[in-house]
């Protein structure tokens, strides 16, 4: 068995200050690590003299360099080694490189020893030899496992009281180490000046048989669907059998097949993916919509190839148009339509279009089926939306898309049809005489403005009277329809009177004003009887007929109507006389809005 606490004193300090070999070369080692290392040199290990180490008694033929075929290493042997023939095998690059077996036999010995081998096996073989091998960063075999000569048994490491990646070596005999042997040559020891090279024959019969490649997996990991005119980034992960990335390899992707095909290639990142764009897909229909993608890894001397393969959708491209009505009426049964075409302007039919009309609360649905045209039609059976301060509704046509096509979805903003109107009984200005008359539309409806059937009012008052002027029973409403829209004002007046100086007394009974407005068209009418100094006038059903009062600068007319910006404006009788005179007498308004 090896002495562990002697190994620590010694083999710990293996590697040696650099200095230049034989040939030219240098050591891996500084001389800061070897001044550490023989700082561990037990005390008066410098002066002893100890005697030579022996040599084995016959010299071995089958003992071999434990290391790669072909591999050039260092040996460094000391004197004040413990055991005295081991030899420290080194380079540069020791760590993680194979240790092999010299010969071979049988494992007899895996362990750790702290501070001194580390990790070690040790070796039986004929003739009652055994090898070892100490310092490992890993170990392959296990205790009474049979080895080949070449088989790998760890690897090189750092490990017990080792101050530098190296293999420290022993070759015992019955049990006592010896100087070893290699390719049947007795290793020189204690040089003055470079240490020996060693190059390795362990190479079985003729020269080794390269590694097999490592075992690896490849995963698609991109878009399972892409789009015919669009990019598409495709990407796929490269990993051992464990699970471990494999970086810095090339993976090559191909979409499609045959004259179709679209090709890219990426270089595996260190999560082990690749990633490439394919610039613009260009793929036919098929029936099922999926085109063939492959994506491979061509492997090499340490990675096997490895290959993944995927059934891609490609889908094309759609527009969706709204072809509908522009505004609509609440009430009403609009018909909704819609376009929906591919790319390049074909019609897509036997697709689903849904129609929304307004938000919230308030939203409206249908949907529709486009025909071979790519029109979809659906009707909302009643609508029914809010008038808002722009009097508009949203309206969004959304195709989902399907296995072969992509989403799209077309929105506008519908008028809704409103109505507005407004009517009064009477209103004055008299700012003539001492005591000057001023009446407000009485009674009024105000400004009404609305999208749904409803009627304000009637609004009545029994009597107004002022001086030069009085009225009585008076009555005002405003009534909206919809689907169509419709407005329709109306005043009256049961009996009024007015008398200015200097002007003959005007009578009037039985007076109405009507105002009609709808989306095709708008009308007025005025009934009443109509006396000036109780004298009758035929008024019969003229618009804006004039009756002469005989004064100058006097104006009356009855059946007024005036349209300005959309309204209808009917007074039942308009007076106006100079210093400001006005006074009308049943008035009402109405307009249509967002019609066609």
């Amino acid at each position: 068995m090896p002495n562990p606490q002697s190994e620590k004193a010694a083999s710990a300090r293996s590697p040696r200050p650099a200095r230049r070999h034989r040939g030219g070369r240098g050591t891996a080692l500084t001389a800061a690590l070897a001044a550490a290392l023989l700082a561990l040199t037990p005390m008066g290990a410098a002066q002893a003299d100890p005697q030579e180490p022996p040599s084995p008694t016959a010299l071995p033929d089958d003992f071999l360099a434990p290391f790669d075929c072909d591999q050039q290493w260092e040996a460094n042997t000391r004197r004040d080694h413990s055991p005295r023939p081991a030899v420290d095998f080194q380079r540069p690059d020791a760590l993680g490189e194979n240790a092999r077996a010299s010969a071979g036999g049988t494992v007899s010995t895996v362990d750790f020893a702290e501070g001194s081998y580390g990790n070690y096996v040790e070796i039986d073989h004929a003739g009652g030899y055994s090898t070892l091998y100490a310092h490992l960063d890993s170990v392959d075999v296990a205790a009474g496992d049979d080895v080949s000569q070449g088989d790998v048994i760890g690897a090189v490491g750092n490990t017990g009281g080792s101050f530098g990646a190296h293999l420290h070596f022993e070759q015992k005999l019955d049990g006592d180490p010896v100087r070893v042997v290699l390719d049947g040559q007795e290793m020189e020891y204690y040089t003055e000046g470079d240490d020996p090279l060693v190059t390795s024959t362990n190479c079985g019969d003729g020269d080794p048989p390269d590694p097999e490649p490592a075992p690896t997996r490849l995963a698609y990991t991109g878009p399972e669907s892409v789009s015919n005119g669009s990019a598409a980034e495709l990407s796929a992960t490269l990993t051992e059998e464990g699970g471990d990335p494999v970086a810095d390899r090339t993976v090559a992707f191909t979409l499609g097949t045959a004259d179709h095909e679209q090709t890219c290639e990426g270089t595996t990142n260190t999560d082990g993916t690749a990633t490439c764009t394919i610039d613009a897909v260009d793929q036919p229909l098929t029936d099922d919509a999926t085109v063939p993608l492959t994506a491979g890894f061509a492997g090499g001397d340490d990675f096997a190839s490895a290959e993944a393969s995927a059934e891609i959708v490609v889908t094309r491209a759609t527009e969706l148009a709204y072809t509908g009505p522009e505004s609509v009426s609440n009430g009403s049964a609009p018909e909704l339509t819609a376009t929906l075409t591919e790319e390049g302007g074909d019609p897509v039919a036997d697709r689903t279009v849904a129609f929304t009309l307004g938000t919230a609360d308030h939203e409206q649905t249908c949907e529709g089926t486009t025909n071979t045209d790519g029109t979809a039609t659906c009707t909302i059976d009643a609508v029914d939306q809010p008038l808002t301060d722009d009097a508009t509704v949203p309206l969004t046509a959304r195709f989902e898309g399907s296995t072969a096509f992509e989403p799209s979805e077309a929105s506008s903003e519908l008028r809704l049809q409103y109505v507005t109107g407004r009517s009064y009984g009477i209103k004055a200005d008299v700012p003539v005489l001492g005591l000057p008359v001023s009446i407000d539309p009485t009674p009024d409806t105000g400004e009404v403005r609305t999208a749904r059937a409803e009627t304000v009012g009637p609004q009545c008052a029994q009597n107004v009277s002022a001086l030069v002027l009085s009225a009585n029973t008076l009555c005002t409403e405003v009534a909206a329809q919809t689907g169509p829209s419709a407005a329709t004002s109306t005043a009256s007046v049961e009996e009024a009177s007015i008398g200015l100086p200097g002007l003959p007394v005007v009578g009037l009974s039985g007076v109405r004003s009507t105002s009609t407005s709808t989306c095709d068209d708008q009308s007025g009418s005025v009934d009443m009887e109509l006396t000036v100094a109780g004298t009758p006038v035929d008024v019969g059903d003229t618009p804006n007929l004039e009756v002469d009062l005989g004064a100058a600068g006097t104006k009356l007319v009855v059946n007024e109507q005036v349209r300005e910006d959309g309204r209808l404006t009917v007074n039942a009788l308009h007076l106006t006389a100079p210093g400001g005179v006005d006074v009308v007498v049943a008035s009402s308004t109405s307009a249509a809005r967002n019609c066609g």
